[in-house]
């Protein structure tokens, strides 16, 4: 049996921890071999991303750590399951490619080294939580848990990021998801995007 790849993206305080997780207890309450993964993914690279301030050095830092998280990906779906993954290339098309490489980069070789980091793989459903950039910062104000990388959580970071997610979500067919409903709300709309696919 294939598996399934789900990605859900979308800027800060959209609620894309909240909701991978939701996903991920309601298909294993359904008895559906599933596993979240998120990315970044491994610490050395996380610190490394911290510490440089390069939009260049970030790039090629996050298609390393995501090559190593999508060979783990491969080795799920081989095995048949539905792989959720929290943030993926989407992220690195919006904050390193649209908000700073544009000028640097051609889109379409962004495309490839990313397609290349993913072995090739295709995701099934690419799931993206809209919200606007009030909503996000009160929620941010009020997460217990500090983000992985912070410096991506200021206003005018996040207004330019959104507009870069509406712009690819409508350039590669990503759904939209209204993030600003309730918890339960938002829920329900990936629920039925997720078992329209699976």
């Amino acid at each position: 049996m294939k598996g399934r790849l789900i990605i859900i993206d979308g800027i800060d305080g959209s609620g894309i921890t909240t909701q991978s997780e939701l996903l991920y207890k309601f298909l294993k309450s359904k008895k559906r071999k599933v596993v979240l993964l998120k990315e970044p993914s491994d610490k050395k690279i996380i610190n490394l991303i911290k510490k440089f301030n390069s939009p260049l050095i970030e790039f090629f830092l996050f298609l390393i750590d995501r090559k190593i998280n999508f060979d783990k990906v491969t080795n799920y779906l081989k095995r048949g399951y539905i792989v959720i993954c929290q943030r993926s290339f989407p992220s690195t098309f919006v904050y390193q490619f649209y908000l700073s490489l544009r000028n640097i980069f051609e889109e379409n070789l962004v495309y490839y080294l990313n397609h290349l980091a993913m072995n090739h793989i295709t995701p099934d459903l690419v799931l993206v939580l809209d919200v606007n950039i009030e909503e996000a910062l009160k929620r941010l104000k009020i997460k217990k848990k500090k983000s992985k990388i912070s410096k991506f959580e200021k206003k005018e970071i996040l207004k330019k990021a959104r507009e870069g997610y509406l712009y690819f979500a409508k350039r590669y067919n990503w759904k939209l998801i209204n993030s600003n409903l309730s918890i339960k709300e938002v829920f329900e709309e990936i629920k039925k995007e997720v078992l329209s696919e699976i």
